[in-house]
């Protein structure tokens, strides 16, 4: 098992962003969380990896207690991309690319420098490994921010709505890069609003409204036969 999470809340000022969350993660799994703006999605995604510290309760990592100290002996485990790409503007690709595993040491500078070159071959970006972050388009970005990613060998992937900030011909292009790294052996986890993506990709689907987990199951279940009135609203909003 990846996470075992226990009566997790987290508050900000007086208000729940997440309150009493239990959940099992187990190795490999692909999952996507849907919900509507608000309902704590964000929130489960960053204490994952202690981007914010929960209020109550615990995350074992590998029955480990994930905390702020903790967190230093899984970095580079736990990966996460974001819906604002969070390249660093003053790096050409090939170094934001070959930056983290180098000063990580999980790869030296010429071995870092080839697998970077093999993975923008992969995503159609060879031409772009010298050009700067200002110079990308929104898709080219986030394929960019997916890969540095994966250059830190990942145990697990976080994805916060990695389409979100996208205009939507661009869309498609990333959502397909995350489809190929499913093929990977790692622990996926997907925010997003994108049904036919989540219904394509998941291998279970988690809802979420006003910070709890209101449905679990495989995606058939969730998609095609919602239990709760709640679920049903969502889906048919959506759609």
């Amino acid at each position: 098992m990846v996470y075992k999470i226990r009566d997790l809340s987290k508050k900000f000022g007086k208000h729940y962003a997440l309150k009493n969350i239990d959940l099992d993660i187990n190795e490999n799994e692909k999952i996507v969380i849907i919900g509507p703006s608000g309902s704590g999605k964000s929130t489960l995604l960053r204490c994952l990896n202690t981007l914010e510290i929960p209020t109550n309760g615990k995350i074992l990592y590998h029955d480990m207690r994930l905390t702020e100290h903790t967190y230093k002996n899984v970095q580079g485990k736990i990966g996460m991309v974001f819906q604002n790409f969070q390249l660093f503007d003053n790096l050409t690709v090939i170094d934001n690319l070959t930056l983290a595993p180098v000063l990580n040491k999980i790869m030296s500078k010429e071995e870092a420098y080839e697998t970077a070159k093999e993975y923008l071959k992969q995503i159609h970006l060879e031409d772009k490994e010298n050009t700067y972050p200002r110079n990308l388009s929104g898709g080219q970005k986030q394929r960019v921010a997916i890969v540095r990613t994966l250059m830190m060998n990942p145990e697990v992937i976080l994805f916060d709505e990695p389409t979100s900030a996208l205009d939507p011909e661009m869309i498609e292009e990333v959502l397909t890069l995350i489809m190929e790294v499913s093929k990977k052996n790692i622990t996926m986890i997907v925010v997003t609003h994108e049904l036919k993506f989540a219904y394509d990709f998941a291998t279970r689907v988690i809802f979420m409204d006003k910070g709890k987990i209101v449905e679990d199951g495989e995606k058939e279940q969730i998609f095609n036969n919602p239990k709760t009135e709640r679920l049903q609203k969502f889906l048919s909003n959506i759609k």
